[in-house]
């Protein structure tokens, strides 16, 4: 890499690497990890299988990439939402609406993750679940400190701020799972959302720019 930019190789290699991955995506999420073999893939994406290995390793180290990689960009808009200007209350509702559309827009990695990690051998998990609920404790942080501002401003009742974080992101899930079971029967947004929470948080008479 000269000049901080990839190379034509370089860019070619990572072209090469997210196609794999697209084409995986969609096989894992039609029939399953366990029913996609490395073979399957290879012939789908158009590569020979040789030149999949050089990508990866194995299967395991497939999924863990593509689960990470779709993570990693969850936890940076999460955290780029929450870093916007705006009062506290803005940056919780331009949190929830981020944290909707990247839902909506990634059904199928949800779901795969969903169905197949927690379940999964140690050999798939390992590196996932660490990584994956130190980039959640670092946005729960940022909201936590979210909700101390907004209580020092008298903008939030007084209440631990940890358990807000830990509700609010609790309920958004709670929406975002019943619309994976139940699609399109119980349409929802982050007002909807934001209206249930802060029934009993926020304080009474104080402004509201959201």
């Amino acid at each position: 890499m000269k000049n901080g930019k990839p190379s034509r190789k370089e860019r070619e290699y990572l072209r090469h690497r997210q196609e794999i991955l697209k084409v995986a995506l969609k096989l894992f999420s039609e029939k399953g990890f366990h029913n996609v073999s490395m073979h399957e893939i290879a012939e789908k994406s158009e590569f020979a299988v040789g030149t999949l290995y050089k990508f990866f390793s194995n299967k395991e180290e497939l999924y863990r990439a593509l689960i990470l990689e779709k993570a990693e960009k969850f936890h940076s808009a999460l955290m780029a939402a929450l870093e916007k200007p705006g009062s506290e209350m803005t940056k919780i509702k331009t949190w929830v609406e981020a944290k909707i559309k990247f839902f909506m827009d990634n059904l199928d990695s949800v779901r795969l993750y969903l169905a197949e990690t927690h379940g999964a051998s140690f050999n798939i998990r390992a590196g996932l679940d660490t990584e994956i609920k130190r980039q959640y404790d670092e946005t729960l942080e940022k909201i936590k400190t979210i909700f101390q501002i907004g209580i020092k401003k008298r903008f939030f009742r007084k209440c631990d701020p940890h358990l807000l974080a830990v509700a609010l992101d609790g309920i958004s899930n709670a929406f975002l799972f019943e619309h994976l079971d139940h699609p399109g029967e119980h349409p929802f947004d982050a007002d909807l959302i934001l209206n249930i929470f802060f029934h009993h948080v926020y304080e009474k008479g104080a402004g509201q720019d959201a």
